[in-house]
């Protein structure tokens, strides 16, 4: 997304589109990452196009996408601001409470890496080095259990948000090898 981002910043300059210019400007870091790829999304849609195409379309259609997308940034900047607004209320409100009222978050998360490392790493090892003793295996969390259970955490932690976006971004993948 990166060389995309160059790319469209230099049209926006070009076109005299400055908000658009700088958001995509390569300062602002991981930061704005959501909010760039924002951009670049909503360009290629009033452009027609999937972003990754962006670069294949002719000049003129591209200059005129930017400049739509220009007059609607300060909206995108908006929404943006109120999605960090809303993450920092979030963070403010579980200081308040405490450590223990959110400790369950903690707990999970420390608890499904460590199910994970065991589940990919530790365990097969320790199940070989059993094999040639010749003792009996331990037995093993099915993976798909496992990554239900980490889909349940991320829906009550992370929202519902992060689910749909993993799904949508699995979905992409299967169809993206679908066509290759």
């Amino acid at each position: 997304m990166s060389a995309l981002a160059a790319i469209l910043a230099g049209i926006a300059a070009e076109v005299g589109a400055p908000l658009i210019r700088k958001i995509l400007e390569p300062k602002i870091g991981a930061a704005g990452g959501a909010l760039a790829e924002t951009v670049i999304k909503t360009i290629a849609e009033k452009a027609g196009v999937e972003p990754e195409t962006l670069p294949e379309i002719e000049p003129s259609e591209l200059e005129k996408a930017v400049r739509e997308t220009e007059a609607e940034a300060p909206e995108l900047i908006a929404l943006y601001a109120a999605g960090l607004e809303g993450q920092f209320k979030l963070l403010a409100s579980e200081t308040r409470e405490g450590f223990w009222p959110s400790a369950w978050r903690y707990g999970w998360m420390y608890l499904l890496a460590i199910f994970w490392i065991w589940r990919i790493l530790i365990g097969p090892i320790v199940n070989q080095q059993i094999i040639s003793g010749g003792g009996a295996l331990i037995d093993m969390i099915d993976l798909a259990t496992l990554l239900t259970l980490t889909s349940w955490f991320m829906a009550l932690y992370m929202g519902g948000h992060t689910i749909k976006d993993f799904g949508k971004n699995v979905i992409d993948a299967v169809l993206k090898r679908g066509k290759a």
